[in-house]
């Protein structure tokens, strides 16, 4: 006998995430994000998560690139430069695809797992952002010109030679 409650819920939830992935591709996460928190009494807002009337349907927002960059531990001098280049990040002025995340990733010499979606590309972009030097970081986030594969090519030695300098220590270690 199976649980149709069960298998209800998860039909709901389903349906709820592909509508949610419609209204993300048409306005934006931020813009969703802002009319989710900001809806009244008529959306999920805080106060109806508070008092638990809709926490069963609340629909678990992802971590922008700024909250990313927010939590993670890194010297103060690399907050500003990873701030700013966040902050694009959430406008889409800064790579604005997956793949061309997946793009710049394979500039610097890391091979990238299969990317599912922005959030998830920042949080592996930001892994390999501070591993590099601060005055290269610094000069990544100067530069306007972020906004796909085909105008990152002036960027590509500046990776490149970001990536040569992380990998000579472990290729000194292999010898």
């Amino acid at each position: 006998m199976t649980n149709s409650t069960g298998d209800d819920m998860k039909s709901r939830t389903d349906v709820l995430g592909k509508m949610m992935e419609v209204l993300v591709k048409e306005w934006g996460y931020d813009q969703v994000h802002r009319a989710l928190t900001h809806n009244g009494d008529d959306g999920i807002t805080a106060s109806s998560r508070k008092d638990g009337r809709r926490k069963a349907h609340a629909v678990r927002v992802k971590p922008t690139a700024m909250e990313q960059v927010s939590r993670i531990n890194a010297d103060m001098e690399q907050l500003g430069p990873l701030s700013e280049l966040a902050a694009r990040y959430d406008r889409r002025q800064f790579l604005p695809s997956v793949i061309d995340v997946r793009e710049f990733l394979i500039m610097m010499g890391v091979r990238p797992p299969a990317l599912k979606d922005r959030s998830e590309a920042f949080r592996m972009l930001l892994r390999n952002l501070v591993l590099l030097p601060r005055d290269q970081l610094e000069r990544l986030a100067r530069s306007d010109i972020h906004s796909g594969p085909s105008e990152l090519a002036p960027l590509s030695d500046a990776i490149a030679s970001a990536a040569q300098q992380l990998r000579r220590p472990q290729q000194e270690f292999k010898n």
